[in-house]
């Protein structure tokens, strides 16, 4: 059976097979998708990780006959971006300028290590190209490294100042719950798409805010059916997140819990929070 991957930095998922309909996620390079209905220049897809269904263009995407990466060209097979972003050239040398610009978390089939700065490497559409080792993670044995809490905390300040994204599910741009959702990627643990769908998640239970530990989520809304907003909870009153309409701030930031905007008094008037099971 083939398989489907996006081969373009990033995608944007619409409502409808519509260049006007509204954006509502993002599939990013080197994805697994799943191809629901084929229309023309557009395709109905679910991405893998979170079965997240959405319309594409058709362009963005690439099929293969086998896994991407594949598990052939030696014990280290794939590289993953570790980097917000990271240009993929078309030599070894800077000077002729990048053929691609990908995001975090962008992983690539590598071929060959040239020397200790470039390595050789491919694109799920078989484009080979080269990319620096310092924007990179080479898989070590089977699996690439995982965080623990403390990690993803510390991990999460690296994105700071990136701008909100409606939709953002890439380190281009994130919204709320697309940030959170990479974070705890990070750790091994995959969340829903959306806030109101983390808020109810099985794998999270209610914790009290006096009981607040560092990487709890903290969810903001108008009541329990209407979450409307997340953040990860660092420590004290501080919490990381990427939002656009309060604060007239739109990127990703630290906000303090007793600030009006956020402490039941302003925009949301509900709040609550999870720790991981």
């Amino acid at each position: 059976m083939p398989k489907y991957y996006i081969s373009s930095p990033v995608e944007n998922m619409r409502a409808a097979a519509d260049q006007k309909s509204e954006v509502i996620s993002q599939a990013f390079f080197s994805e697994e998708i799943t191809l629901l209905e084929d229309r023309g220049e557009w395709a109905h897809i679910a991405t893998t990780v979170d079965q997240y269904q959405g319309w594409i263009k058709q362009k963005g995407i690439c099929r293969r006959e086998k896994n991407y990466p594949t598990s052939e060209i030696g014990s280290h097979s794939s590289v993953k971006i570790k980097r917000c972003s990271a240009h993929l050239y078309g030599y070894p040398d800077t000077i002729f300028g990048p053929i691609l610009t990908l995001p975090f978390e962008s992983r690539l089939e590598l071929h060959q290590e040239i020397d200790q700065r470039w390595l050789k490497v491919a694109t799920p559409d078989n484009q080979v190209g080269f990319v620096q080792r310092g924007d990179v993670e080479i898989k070590d044995g089977s699996e690439f490294s995982t965080y623990n809490t403390q990690q993803m905390c510390e991990l999460s300040h690296f994105f700071l100042g990136l701008p909100y994204t409606w939709g953002g599910r890439s380190s281009f741009g994130y919204d709320c719950s697309g940030f959170v959702q990479m974070l705890y990627r990070q750790c091994g643990i995959f969340l829903p798409r959306d806030s109101k769908d983390q808020c109810s998640w099985s794998g999270f239970i209610e914790t009290p805010f006096d009981s607040l530990k560092a990487g709890d989520l903290i969810f903001f809304g108008y009541d329990h059916d209407k979450i409307r907003h997340v953040g990860l909870f660092l420590s004290q009153d501080q919490f990381i997140h990427a939002a656009a309409v309060v604060e007239n701030a739109p990127y990703i930031r630290l906000s303090r819990l007793v600030d009006s905007a956020w402490n039941g008094t302003g925009y949301y008037n509900y709040r609550t929070a999870r720790t991981f099971r």
